[in-house]
């Protein structure tokens, strides 16, 4: 917390990021499919476990910092062991299918966001994401190093992709914690799950939310959740 990244034009990139929050194509925890409602098929079977495969991309790049995480992959095990315990009470589980190393995509239009010249749109985001090695119909995690500003993650619906980031927007890098938790949360909105305002109990997919057990699932988003996760493929 309140460490120097010691990138330049990070102070820039802090403000540009924060707008990105209000894209409807690619946005910080935004539910761009319209997830969330208020109704779903009760489930017949709630105990039983509803496993998914997932591919966790590890990106990289010589040039930004920002882009380059430093997880290696016993620690994208530990993340994942953190974000299963989490979504264990719906009885949703995601399995690494494969972790794969690969240079972050278009780098050249995040110079441009760093120096200024361009803003960070949500097609800039989803630009970075290289598509070669996609897990086809199935969830693609993004890990990079820092984001910065108030923004730690995002779903993109339109790849499928869930992007999260090494650092949390306070500077931390907390693999027990909010590392975790945020990209449970972006998982949430791959199977069909909306924001809801902070409320006493606290929940998982409350963003900004410091309030009870910040990854608590009511018994409806739990319903939710495993309608769209018995399907096998993301929303």
């Amino acid at each position: 917390m309140g460490k120097k990244r010691g990138v330049k034009g990070q102070a820039e990139l802090s403000v540009i990021l924060v707008a990105v929050a209000v894209l409807s194509g690619a946005g910080a925890c935004s539910d761009s499919n319209g997830g969330g409602g208020l109704s779903a098929p009760v489930d017949s079977d709630p105990v039983s476990v509803i496993a998914l495969d997932v591919r966790v991309h590890l990106l990289e790049s010589d040039e930004f910092t920002q882009l380059s995480t430093t997880l290696t992959g016993p620690e994208v095990g530990t993340l994942f062991e953190g974000v299963n315990e989490i979504w264990a009470e719906a009885g949703v589980r995601w399995v690494i299918e494969s972790i794969v190393h690969e240079p972050a995509a278009n780098q050249d239009l995040f110079g441009q966001v760093i120096r200024g010249e361009i803003p960070f749109t949500g097609s800039v985001l989803a630009s970075l994401l290289p598509r070669q090695q996609l897990l086809s119909g199935k969830w693609d995690v993004f890990m990079i190093r820092d984001l910065g500003g108030s923004i730690a993650g995002f779903y993109i619906g339109g790849i499928p992709a869930v992007i999260g980031a090494e650092l949390d927007p306070l500077g931390a890098r907390d693999l027990a914690g909010s590392m975790p938790r945020i990209v449970a949360h972006e998982l949430g909105h791959s199977i069909g799950l909306g924001h809801v305002d902070c409320v006493a109990a606290g929940n998982l997919m409350a963003p900004g939310c410091f309030q009870g057990v910040r990854t608590r699932l009511t018994a409806i988003q739990t319903e939710i959740a495993r309608s769209q996760a018995r399907t096998g493929r993301p929303f």
